[in-house]
C-alpha cells in the first residue's frame, strides 16, 4: 500500500474546497471527475483521527488508541486493522469521496479492532473464539425487541453483509454505533461499559 500524506496547509485548501463540493447538487459528478485524477482533497493524518474518533470515550480507550500505527494509504474507500502489523491502515478518500462525516465512524471501527487485539480483558477473550461476547450476544438476543434501534440496525444493517457480518466485525461495529449503553441489550451493555463509558 502506498501511504499517501498531504500537509496541514493543503487539507486546509482541500477542506474549502470540500464545503463546496458537499454543498454541490452536483456532487456526486464532481467526486467521479476528481477520482478519475485520483485526487484526495483533505487526508486527516492518523493522531488526529484518533482525537477525532474517541471523542468522549474512555481515557483508558483514548490512550490505548493513541500508541495504534495509524496510516492513510491511495485508495478511495476501504481500510482495516492488519494484527500481524498491528497497525491501521484507512483509504485516502474517505474525506473526499465518502465525506468528512464518515472518516471519524470508519477510524473508529478499525480503531477498535485495534482495542480487541491490544486491551488485555478483550485479547483474552478474541484469542479463545469470543466465548464471553458470545454469551452476551447470546443473552442479549433473547430480548431483542425491547431494544428496537440496536434489533433494526442488526437485521438491516449488520447481518446484509454476508461474510462480513461476523464476531469480529461485530465487536468492533457495536462501540462505532452505539455510544449510548441504553440502546444495547444489558449483557452486551455490560461487555462494552468498560469501552463505552456509562
Amino acid at each position: 500500500m502506498r501511504e499517501i500524506k498531504r500537509s496541514q496547509r493543503s487539507n486546509e485548501l482541500g477542506n474549502a474546497l470540500l464545503d463546496r463540493l458537499e454543498a454541490s447538487p452536483r456532487k456526486q459528478a464532481w467526486r467521479e471527475a476528481l477520482w478519475r485524477v485520483r485526487a484526495y482533497l483533505v487526508v486527516t493524518p492518523g493522531p488526529e483521527l484518533i482525537r477525532l474518533a474517541l471523542e468522549g470515550f474512555p481515557r483508558e480507550v483514548r490512550e490505548l488508541c493513541a500508541t495504534a500505527p495509524f496510516h492513510r494509504f491511495a485508495a478511495r474507500g476501504g481500510g482495516g486493522f492488519y494484527p500481524d502489523r498491528n497497525e491501521i491502515w484507512l483509504a485516502a478518500g474517505v474525506e473526499t469521496y465518502e465525506g468528512r462525516t464518515q472518516v471519524p465512524l470508519s477510524s473508529r471501527h478499525e480503531l477498535f479492532h485495534f482495542v480487541c487485539w491490544n486491551h488485555p480483558r478483550y485479547r483474552d477473550d478474541e484469542s479463545t473464539g469470543f466465548p464471553r461476547f458470545r454469551a452476551a450476544i447470546e443473552k442479549g438476543h433473547a430480548e431483542l425487541d425491547t431494544y428496537p434501534r440496536y434489533r433494526d440496525w442488526y437485521r438491516r444493517s449488520f447481518l446484509p453483509q454476508g461474510d462480513h457480518a461476523n464476531i469480529v466485525e461485530l465487536f468492533a461495529d457495536i462501540p462505532t454505533n452505539f455510544r449510548d449503553l441504553r440502546e444495547i441489550p444489558p449483557a452486551l451493555a455490560e461487555h462494552f461499559e468498560p469501552l463505552i463509558g456509562s
